[in-house]
């Protein structure tokens, strides 16, 4: 949906390019990108006033292109939901409870007809298709019977499907304490003056592009 919206007011969508260096001018600066189609195998060069780095889980990769040696700033984290009958979960509530087993935040919400519960928040490799650990199910599940009348079971065999996605917590590069993670989003500018926007979640997203396109003009 955002890329056609982002269509529909003029930009070019490329899917199955894959990004495999910059260009830059006598100063260092970026002003382009080397790309590859990854369907033909085909490669030329985009020239541009400025590029911005929007990868989210994969935003080192691209500042690591950029500059090898720089400081790495994603921490990735897999998050993992289940959807399971709506007989668990009237569809007129919902629950939040940040006071779960280990301190993380469960949610479980009324979802077309049936119930979504998550979340997972854990350490993880960054990967093109996460693969959904089934301990990770199990925790969701066991979390959500707490909230239920002792006679109902919560079993593996209600699950009528699950994913894992990751979600790309930001490290500060600026900061001293190299564990400090930013709970929001970030907006960075390399020395090369790549644009990096990552970090936040969906229901930022708005803002997030807003302040972007602000800094990179001012770039």
């Amino acid at each position: 949906m955002l890329a056609l919206t982002a269509a529909k007011h003029g930009a070019t969508i490329a899917n199955h390019y894959e990004l495999t260096g910059f260009i830059k001018n006598e100063e260092g600066h970026i002003k382009g990108a080397k790309v590859k189609d990854c369907l033909t195998g085909d490669e030329w060069e985009m020239k541009a006033k400025g590029v911005i780095n929007a990868t989210g889980p994969f935003t080192d990769g691209l500042r690591k292109v950029d500059d090898e040696k720089t400081r790495e700033i994603v921490a990735s984290s897999a998050g993992v939901h289940v959807i399971i009958s709506s007989y668990y979960c009237p569809r007129s509530m919902s629950l939040l409870d940040p006071d779960t087993s280990d301190g993380r935040v469960i949610f479980f919400l009324p979802l077309q007809g049936n119930s979504i519960a998550g979340t997972t928040n854990s350490p993880t490799e960054v990967s093109a298709n996460p693969v959904l650990k089934e301990n990770e199910v199990q925790w969701i599940l066991q979390e959500v019977a707490h909230h239920l009348s002792g006679d109902i079971k919560v079993r593996s065999e209600v699950v009528l499907s699950a994913w894992s996605g990751i979600r790309p917590l930001i490290r500060d590069p600026h900061a001293k304490n190299t564990e400090f993670l930013v709970r929001n989003h970030m907006i960075n500018v390399s020395k090369n003056k790549l644009l990096t926007i990552a970090g936040g979640k969906w229901i930022t997203y708005r803002a997030m592009a807003n302040e972007t396109v602000d800094r990179a003009i001012q770039e």
